[in-house]
């Protein structure tokens, strides 16, 4: 998928499945922080410090997650509204994924 986007795409499906790619990687990134947040609020011990530390490692990793979303589905509502021929959508995420995780094997 993505050596046939080179090759033969467009500027417009280049920019979608940045935009797609920025999805994949701000939503592992979160999921990382939300583990990394969790492990260090076990490992907290009590220690009020580490605890505030963690719920606040999780609290923003969920926040971020939410704004990357948000920002997924505003640049598609915004697209749709100019009339922009923007193929961004959850099947081009998951297409993109999909070639990731194949090509790492």
């Amino acid at each position: 998928m993505i050596r046939d986007l080179v090759e033969n795409g467009s500027v417009i499906q280049i920019i979608a499945t940045v935009i797609a790619f920025g999805l994949i990687v701000s939503s592992v990134l979160s999921l990382v922080y939300i583990i990394v947040g969790g492990i260090t609020f076990i490992l907290s011990a009590g220690n009020e410090e580490k605890i505030k530390k963690a719920v606040h490692t999780v609290r923003y990793a969920i926040i971020g997650l939410f704004v990357s979303f948000l920002a997924f589905f505003l640049v598609s509502w915004i697209a749709k509204l100019l009339d922009v021929p923007f193929d961004l959508s959850f099947s081009t995420v998951l297409d993109l994924m999909n070639s990731l995780f194949v090509s790492f094997q």
